[in-house]
């Protein structure tokens, strides 16, 4: 686990409900946990901060960052994948991509890595799939290319004439995902709650962060396109209670941080709305 990684994660799952800023002690203390020391964090954060995800404030010789609107649309995406329980429904067709010049403009594979992260499958060097449609998360992607390379690119709906579960092999690596499902299942069914607050916390994090992985695996493929003996549904429930397990101990810790932060440097700001119930399964996400 690298520390940008992690800060997204901790920014997402903790920061970003509560209103998208922290001070940063508080969140060397959160990253702290995790075993990355306060220098490591400032530098992810710097990062993050030239790429446009997070934001500083300054408040005397404090400082808070804030998730910027880009950052918060980015997490609101991807907490609605995270805590989804369910496969949406799928009518059938998948949605394709023909990007000829992609490969030419995409040096460092940032532009395939989003198409992923998004829930496309390459079925091709230059053919992408994916049972749902993007729409505008597609959009902000392409609109990343150069001119040029962006007016080639096509997009269309269709129905395939072989096995839909033939295609979702070629575009995924479903054998590998099951064995991964496998192995999430051994390490958080039945998971066993720390009695301290701070290794709860770092077990949430953990927890959260091992999850939002599969992210970039698995687009949610629906049931007709895969195996008998899928896991994902089963990882997915395990999620689920490990997360609710582990959920009040670990808020109590970092609400404690949180309190010694404001103690000397002030309440933090909300920038974004504040998240009603801090558990998503309880906010109807799971039904998504």
């Amino acid at each position: 686990m690298r520390a940008r990684s992690a800060l997204f994660t901790l920014f997402g799952d903790v920061v970003r409900p509560m209103g998208g800023e922290a001070w940063l002690s508080t969140i060397t203390a959160a990253m702290g946990t995790l075993g990355f020391n306060p220098q490591a964090v400032r530098t992810a954060l710097h990062r993050m901060t030239g790429e446009s995800w997070v934001e500083p404030r300054r408040a005397g010789r404090y400082a808070a960052y804030r998730l910027t609107d880009r950052g918060v649309t980015r997490l609101d995406e991807a907490a609605e994948r995270i805590y989804r329980l369910r496969t949406r429904p799928w009518d059938g067709s998948w949605r394709m991509l023909v990007t000829p010049g992609l490969d030419e403009v995409d040096g460092d594979g940032e532009l395939a890595a989003e198409l992923g992260w998004i829930g496309f499958g390459r079925l091709e060097p230059t053919v992408w799939v994916s049972p749902h449609d993007h729409g505008r998360a597609v959009e902000a992607v392409l609109d990343r290319m150069p001119p040029a390379a962006r007016s080639a690119v096509t997009r269309m709906t269709a129905r395939v004439d072989g096995p839909d579960d033939t295609l979702a092999h070629r575009a995924w690596d479903l054998d590998r995902l099951r064995t991964d499902h496998r192995a999430f299942l051994d390490e958080w069914t039945d998971v066993q709650v720390p009695t301290d607050g701070e290794a709860a916390f770092a077990s949430r994090l953990r927890l959260v962060h091992r999850w939002r992985s599969f992210l970039f695996a698995d687009p949610g493929l629906p049931a007709a396109v895969l195996p008998e003996d899928w896991l994902g549904q089963q990882a997915a429930e395990a999620f689920r209670q490990a997360y609710e397990a582990l959920l009040e101990p670990s808020l109590a810790w970092y609400g404690e941080q949180r309190e010694a932060a404001a103690g000397t440097a002030g309440p933090t700001q909300t920038p974004h709305p504040v998240t009603a119930d801090p558990n998503p399964f309880a906010q109807g996400l799971a039904a998504l």
